[in-house]
């Protein structure tokens, strides 16, 4: 075997081990390096969206709503970046999960630009995903690296889909 062919093996033996570590962990908001902990369920929930949307705050990104001097008020769901909040009481959910039950005020995450057409007090059904997000404390080791320290789990509804919808305004019909 040519050194040139034993290289190229060598090369692509690296990158399948290598390829096998992907995945393994994930980087915390701190930019720690923590395990990654994956949910692969889909969760069914039932949500009454919630009217006290005042309390809804961005940064950057597009709502609805007025503002005069920095201050104002918000109508609707807040989207940026692709995902948008909705909060809501959590009405039904399948299965169950030790960060929410049934009866929670919750927020969730969504890619479903339909969320934005919803008003307080709509029943909307959604599938989501368990998302990870710890939260940690840092260290600074010996050597002078800054690591994860303690680490709290924390789980949030992520990736929601809207499914389903049940209005609660219900429109006369013309004649």
């Amino acid at each position: 075997m040519s050194k040139k062919t034993l290289l190229v093996v060598i090369v692509l033996l690296l990158a399948i081990a290598l390829s096998g570590c992907e995945g393994a962990t994930q980087k915390t908001d701190q930019g720690l390096t923590v395990e990654r902990k994956v949910d692969e369920t889909l969760y069914h929930l039932t949500l009454k969206i919630s009217s006290d949307v005042s309390g809804y705050s961005q940064i950057q990104g597009s709502m609805s709503g007025a503002t005069f001097n920095g201050f104002g008020s918000v109508s609707g769901a807040i989207w940026q970046d692709g995902k948008g909040l909705v909060r809501g009481e959590l009405l039904n959910l399948s299965p169950s999960v030790s960060f929410a039950k049934v009866g929670d005020e919750i927020v969730v995450k969504t890619t479903d630009f339909k969320i934005v057409a919803l008003w307080a007090n709509d029943i909307v059904h959604l599938t989501c995903t368990a998302d990870y997000e710890p939260i940690c404390s840092m260290r600074t080791t010996d050597s002078g690296y800054v690591e994860a320290a303690n680490c709290e789990e924390n789980w949030e509804f992520d990736y929601c889909r809207m499914i389903g919808l049940e209005p609660t305004i219900q429109l006369e019909p013309t004649e």
